[in-house]
């Protein structure tokens, strides 16, 4: 533990001497993050989190992915709950699986056994979405809607690979398992609200501390590339001046980690209502899983790269435009019935 606090504080101190030294560098990428968080992170990712709240927290869960669940059953042995979070992280990105763990474990009032079958889906439930995939790292990167494709479905393909695994070795299911309480959309935003004031801070912070330790080594005649700037923090690869073919696993990987970024944020949601050792260590095989896939779709998905990438100045506003009327609409749907007649009216 006084080992622990010592390297915090080594931590800590060097972060600030670095702002410091670069004060232009760390003021220019705070209003950059924040403009990301505006842009980008905010529009995409707070309507969804609230649809997938109120699914999950309803019951709602029950109707929409009733024609999934027989085959899902089958493939991974786990409670409807853990298989509809497990679905609606494939589509939601990152956060929305720890979250939506974090919040059944509360609503079962804590209960020991729930948070230790949360724990062990902490290991699948966490996935790229669709929509960063292929405009942010497809389009972006590649210049290809192709190579986007390739890098969802072959996260998507590693995570339900873990499901399966995990689900055979862990224990998936609970007797004393309640869902569906019947909170209303009021609670799903307040959750929404909450978990993004703990995403957005993390990522101006991490932004800011990648820009102080770029120009430092950049005055120590190093360069840092994007793909260690992009395993820290996932939206650095929009920086690659280049690339080929050939790198497209290594963007399938990495983005199945989603970088150190978004690990910690999930980790800030989680806190302490689970064990977080079974989320970490099933990275890396996940990103080993994402690699392989992404390498087999190769040869059947074909994927024309330009000679030059898109440039740095990709705009980040892009992707929230593609896919906020759709979540939007569906926002509408459900705060024009009230959440006690919904069930009933579907």
């Amino acid at each position: 533990m006084k080992f622990k606090n010592i390297l915090k504080a080594i931590l800590i101190t060097g972060a600030a001497v670095l702002i410091l030294l670069y004060p232009s560098a760390a003021a220019a990428s705070t209003v950059r993050s924040i403009n990301v968080c505006i842009d980008s992170v905010i529009p995409s990712m707070f309507a969804f989190m609230v649809i997938s709240t109120y699914i999950q927290s309803s019951g709602l869960y029950k109707v929409i992915f009733r024609p999934l669940m027989p085959v899902m059953k089958r493939l991974v042995k786990a409670d409807e709950s853990m298989i509809s979070v497990f679905l609606l992280s494939l589509i939601g990105g990152y956060p929305v699986g720890v979250k939506l763990l974090k919040e059944t474990i509360a609503e079962n009032k804590n209960y020991h056994e729930i948070a230790d079958v949360s724990a062990n889906a902490s290991a699948f439930c966490y996935c790229i979405s669709p929509a960063f995939a292929v405009i942010m790292l497809g389009n972006g990167i590649f210049g290809s809607t192709s190579a986007g494709i390739i890098i969802y479905l072959s996260d998507m393909l590693a995570c339900l690979t873990m499901a399966i695994i995990v689900s055979r070795r862990t224990q998936l299911t609970s007797h004393t398992f309640t869902a569906g309480n019947g909170k209303g959309l009021t609670d799903a935003v307040n959750s929404a609200t909450h978990a993004l004031g703990v995403i957005c801070p993390i990522i101006i912070a991490f932004d800011i501390m990648i820009d102080c330790i770029t120009s430092a080594l950049s005055d120590a005649g190093i360069t840092a590339t994007p793909w260690a700037a992009g395993v820290l923090e996932i939206s650095n690869l929009l920086k690659l001046s280049s690339v080929s073919y050939y790198s497209l696993p290594l963007t399938a990987a990495v983005s199945s980690i989603g970088g150190v970024c978004v690990l910690i944020q999930c980790l800030a949601i989680v806190k302490q209502a689970f064990p977080v050792r079974k989320f970490l260590l099933a990275r890396l095989p996940c990103m080993l899983l994402s690699g392989l896939y992404s390498l087999i779709f190769m040869q059947f998905i074909d994927v024309s790269v330009p000679t030059a990438a898109v440039s740095s100045t990709y705009t980040y506003s892009f992707s929230a435009n593609k896919i906020i009327v759709p979540i939007l609409l569906a926002m509408c749907i459900i705060i024009f019935y009230r959440s006690d007649n919904f069930s009933e009216k579907v």
